[in-house]
């Protein structure tokens, strides 16, 4: 497939050179190949998890890739250097997608993704020996995909390492960096406390939660990424604009997790609901009166298919899915109305918006 139609959306691609987007999965491929030469020898166990991280690296759409990319060159005619910089850059934001990837995998103990067996359930099957049971197999699944995020992400900072750039530069960028590891990790802490508290958040928090889960790796860091390393002035509506495109995203995502098409989401719906993610959908439900019909099922980790059902029925006649796209319809207006004061970047940010919001996966 063509790499201009592998990325995220069609309005997107109009601003990507596809030959970039197509070394920058190229490179993904060669870290592994490289790591697996180096480590193999001494690790058959590590050559197999690089094997692995290898489908998983060159596999995805590039979304976060496509969007540095495209800022970069909205950005005016790049030296060579900066080409160069902005091209491992790319390769960095993925290798931090998915390491997030796999820890968060660990943390929900999904064996699936895409549709397909994830990473801990190839590798928790291969590394225990035959007769093991499935909650050996998962344990082992799980702490190597623990390991295996570890390693890419280390990766990633290696990236930034190599740049040939300015010492001040650097610095920059590894803030950056810094900056959204703890937005997203306080994210992901305030998502799995939500759904294990026995005192349930308000929409307030909610929706704050998922400005930071999401809005700092997904948007502002590509777009700083490539600001930076283009020497470009950040538009002072760069900050509101990332975060309500990432609301827009991570509001998309929870709504694409409970109504949307399962073999395009590529897992079951009911798996939130048992895991008790507590999402906006299930704040602006908590305030009506079928909540304590669907409390009483949320988290219950033998929810059958017919319970869960009638659950995402409740959200649905409760009017919890009608609130959630509202919200989102507010958070993408004010994301195009901040892309719209961006100057010589507002094409290109209107169309990351409808690039992280305009999907069906």
């Amino acid at each position: 497939m063509p790499e201009l139609l592998r990325v995220a959306s069609p309005r997107i691609a109009s601003f990507v050179d596809g030959e970039r987007v197509a070394q920058v999965r190229q490179r993904l491929a060669q870290i592994t190949r490289t790591q697996s030469a180096r480590t193999g020898v001494t690790s058959p166990e590590l050559d197999q998890v690089w094997a692995q991280l290898r489908d998983n690296l060159t596999e995805g759409k590039l979304v976060r890739p496509a969007i540095l990319l495209a800022v970069a060159d909205a950005t005016g005619e790049l030296d060579p250097t900066q080409r160069e910089s902005v091209i491992e850059l790319a390769v960095a934001v993925e290798l931090l997608h998915h390491a997030f990837l796999l820890h968060d995998d660990v943390i929900d103990h999904d064996t699936l993704r895409r549709g397909r067996p994830n990473l801990i359930a190839r590798l928790g099957a291969d590394f225990t020996p035959e007769g093991a049971t499935q909650e050996q197999a998962q344990a082992v699944g799980e702490a190597t995909a623990i390991l295996a995020g570890d390693l890419v992400l280390s990766q990633a900072h290696h990236r930034l390492g190599r740049l040939d750039v300015p010492h001040a530069m650097r610095v920059r960028l590894l803030e950056v960096l810094e900056e959204t590891l703890a937005h997203s990790v306080a994210g992901e802490l305030a998502d799995v406390a939500f759904s294990r508290s026995a005192q349930r958040p308000t929409l307030e928090q909610v929706l704050a939660m998922s400005e930071s889960k999401t809005g700092a790796y997904t948007v502002r860091l590509p777009l700083l990424w490539a600001l930076i390393a283009t020497d470009t002035e950040i538009p002072d509506v760069l900050e509101p604009y990332a975060q309500a495109v990432g609301l827009a995203f991570q509001l998309q995502d929870d709504l694409l997790g409970l109504f949307g098409d399962p073999a395009l989401v590529g897992k079951d719906p009911i798996s939130d609901l048992r895991e008790g993610k507590f999402t906006a959908v299930m704040a602006h439900a908590s305030r009506t009166t079928a909540w304590d019909q669907i409390d009483a099922h949320l988290g219950d980790p033998n929810l059958s298919l017919e319970d869960g059902a009638r659950v995402i029925t409740l959200l649905e006649h409760c009017g919890a899915r009608a609130a959630v796209e509202s919200d989102l319809a507010e958070a993408l207006a004010l994301a195009h109305r901040y892309a719209a004061e961006a100057g010589s970047l507002a094409q290109v940010l209107d169309a990351v918006v409808h690039a992280l919001t305009q999907r069906r996966s």
